[in-house]
């Protein structure tokens, strides 16, 4: 009886013992599984050097490439008007006529006095070759001669001044004088009407200098210029560069620049307020990255790298914001990974799993079991 109550308790330690062990392992076997969960599922950015291509966009002004006044330049009643206020006119066009009485008849002493002189030139010129007239005598004929020609061409140029033309074309302005008002008078305010250039038109903006230390190491001959109305359409002719400045403006830290864009229809009308875009310009051969995975720490900026499935924190250079990515200068390479989420829980050696590679080993456990 001693001997089969001893067999007993031996079996029993025996299976205890195995019990013990088989908790033991099972327990082992959940801590690895639990330890491989803890890492932290993250989007990431595959990095590429690549052409990336940029586009600045600003605030814009439309100028005219000229605004010409129109001046009474000789005095007298305004007569006649020919044109209509607001319309379309081209140079060399008849605007006003001013009463060109007196003109006329300054013309006429001034020839009348002309054609004497120039008798007299004639005939001394004829008697100072047969040695009849002296040099004296001589020389007053000519003085007189050319001194009445001038007095006739000046008269004749402010009988011209009688037509006021069109000094260019474009859209012309309100006119400042009613018919039958004294113009040209000495001292006085004596323009008539403006003439605004529509076609083509100017656009002035300003570049911020970041903008424009970037700018200028990039290809930009070749850039669209794109002018946007103001509910954010796009104008239907694309305009160019047509200056930039050497000169940093000190109280805006801005440099002025201008585009040109042709407005045949002339829908761009001069101090309307709008913006400017600059399209087709190519940063060739460089890092960009989502903004969303920059950190920050006293020592700079850096990213999390995912080296052998784990986060490595590493400094990067920055270079010129594009939209939500930003051009790095320095710290990354072709073929890095870097994460894009979680970053706040994040902390330098933590293990990480890529989203598409965790939801692909996690893809089993969710199919149905049969």
């Amino acid at each position: 009886m001693k001997n089969y109550l001893k067999i007993l308790s031996q079996l029993f330690l025996g299976v205890l013992c195995g019990v013990v062990l088989l908790t033991g392992c099972s327990k082992e076997n959940k801590g690895g599984e639990q330890q491989q969960n803890m890492a932290l599922p993250v989007n990431t950015h595959n990095v590429k050097r690549q052409d990336v291509p940029i586009n600045f966009e600003y605030p814009a002004k439309l100028t005219s490439l000229q605004s010409v006044g129109i001046y009474a330049r000789v005095e007298g009643v305004l007569l006649e008007q020919y044109f209509v206020e607001g319309a379309l006119v081209k140079k060399g066009d008849k605007l006003f006529k001013i009463e060109p009485d007196k003109y006329q008849a300054a013309v006429n002493m001034a020839r009348a006095a002309f054609k004497a002189a120039q008798r007299d030139w004639i005939r001394a010129q004829k008697l100072f070759k047969n040695k009849a007239l002296s040099p004296k005598e001589y020389d007053s004929a000519q003085s007189t001669y050319e001194n009445t020609r001038a007095n006739l061409d000046a008269a004749m140029i402010d009988l011209g001044y009688t037509d006021v033309m069109a000094t260019a074309s474009g859209k012309i302005s309100m006119k400042r004088y009613d018919i039958g008002d004294l113009v040209g008078k000495v001292g006085a305010d004596n323009l008539l009407t403006t003439i605004t250039q529509l076609d083509p038109i100017h656009a002035e903006f300003s570049i911020p200098s970041n903008d424009y230390y970037f700018l200028r190491t990039l290809d930009y001959e070749n850039v669209k210029v794109i002018y946007l109305l103001s509910d954010g359409t796009p104008f239907d002719n694309l305009g160019k560069l047509d200056f930039i400045d050497s000169v940093l403006e000190p109280s805006t830290a801005t440099i002025k620049a201008r585009a040109i864009v042709e407005n045949p229809e002339h829908l761009l009308v001069p101090g309307e307020f709008s913006r400017i875009r600059l399209d087709g310009i190519i940063a060739k051969d460089c890092i960009a990255i989502p903004q969303v995975a920059l950190m920050q720490d006293a020592k700079g900026s850096f990213v999390f790298k995912v080296v052998e499935g784990k986060a490595q924190p590493t400094p990067v250079v920055l270079g010129y914001n594009i939209g939500n990515d930003v051009i790095i200068k320095s710290g990354l390479n072709d073929g890095d990974i870097i994460v894009t989420s979680q970053l706040i829980k994040l902390r330098p050696g933590a293990p990480v799993t890529p989203l598409n590679q965790a939801q692909t080993n996690q893809a089993p456990n969710n199919q149905a079991k049969p």
